[in-house]
């Protein structure tokens, strides 16, 4: 046999594989792969998670600062602080007009909320608080004179066509129908804006206070250079806009599943602010001694005075939005409590992370 031929021959046995050596090849590709699939799975399941708690914290962190900052200016009173307001809108009792409690709260809202809640279409998810706030929304606005016991003239710090929702001109950042306080370092008063109309040289703006209009004023003749002192309102006061949030936390149905939200309540409307907030409880720190310190936090049924609430400690409960991280419910420590995971409803396997401040009433507080 020549060289060609043995070379050939060689070649022909050495072609292919064995059965054997497939087996192994298979078997070793299998574990590889098993192994790429592990790691996936796991990066996967832990970016999950990362996603979800990176998700609740800033949450959290969002619904605290809307909570924090209109708490904080909670029970505005102008420049008097603790002088006395008196109301002259229609309803002045009603939960988005009653300015002369500045803070206020409901505690573990029942099934059927008091009817100041659900008139203004507030209805809190069973065993919630609701914390509702009165305060100023824009600076305030100098007041330039007061002759007539039917108008206010401001100055005008600025005008903003068609910046108003009737398509009204916007002027000092006020508009018609807007609900507002003027105040001196002695008193203040709750009415409701009629026309505004800019006059003079140099402009003011002059701002009546009819009984038309939805509240409407139920006293409308006041504040003239011949009012009673205490009607009065010179060159000395102010004007502020007034508004009410009422904060509180609902259920709403999302892809079949429930989800806990966070509303605020505002000019009559309900905003949804933030998603994964299950729970809300909030205690009052009121002043006993008139030291302008919180000396016990109660919750909003044991308040005794709202008047002396100088801090509110709020705490909330979040949980992620996705379920199904963990392999098992898990306990949680809210509001000082631990709830044991084995009493969650079957299938909750969402992480849930309380989130706590204690905010200090400005314009009460020392």
């Amino acid at each position: 046999m020549n060289r060609t031929a043995r070379q050939h021959r060689t070649m022909r046995r050495q072609s292919g594989l064995s059965l054997v050596e497939i087996m192994v090849a298979l078997t070793l590709g299998v574990v590889l792969l098993t192994g790429v699939i592990q790691i996936y799975a796991s990066t996967k399941s832990t970016y999950r998670m990362q996603d979800n708690l990176a998700r609740l914290q800033e949450n959290g962190r969002f619904a605290l600062s809307f909570l924090s900052r209109d708490v904080r200016m909670a029970g505005y009173h102008g420049c008097t602080t603790f002088g006395p307001v008196t109301n002259t809108l229609n309803n002045p009792s009603s939960l988005q007009y009653d300015f002369t409690v500045g803070l206020t709260g409901y505690n573990d809202v029942g099934a059927s909320p008091p009817a100041a809640l659900s008139g203004a279409g507030v209805v809190p998810a069973s065993g919630t608080d609701v914390i509702v706030v009165r305060r100023n929304v824009d600076e305030p606005v100098r007041v330039v004179k007061n002759n007539s016991s039917a108008q206010l003239f401001v100055e005008v710090r600025s005008q903003e066509p068609g910046g108003c929702k009737d398509g009204t001109d916007r002027v000092s950042g006020l508009c018609s129908n807007d609900v507002l306080m003027v105040s001196d370092c002695l008193k203040s008063r709750v009415f409701q804006a009629g026309n505004l109309q800019v006059t003079g040289t140099p402009p003011d703006l002059n701002i009546t206070h009819p009984s038309s209009g939805t509240p409407g004023n139920a006293v409308s003749s006041w504040g003239g250079a011949s009012s009673p002192a205490e009607e009065q309102f010179g060159d000395d006061a102010e004007i502020v806009r007034l508004g009410t949030y009422a904060y509180f936390i609902s259920n709403k149905v999302v892809n079949g599943a429930t989800m806990p939200v966070l509303n605020r309540y505002h000019g009559g409307q309900v905003f949804e602010l933030v998603e994964g907030v299950e729970d809300m409880q909030v205690t009052y720190g009121e002043d006993t001694d008139g030291d302008r310190t919180a000396d016990v936090y109660r919750d909003a049924d044991s308040v005794f005075d709202w008047s002396a609430v100088v801090s509110a400690r709020i705490h909330l409960l979040l949980r992620t939005n996705e379920n199904n991280l963990t392999d098992a419910p898990l306990d949680y420590v809210f509001n000082g409590a631990t709830v044991a995971g084995a009493s969650l409803a079957t299938g909750d396997r969402h992480l849930r992370r309380e989130f706590t401040a204690t905010v200090t009433l400005r314009n009460r507080a020392s």
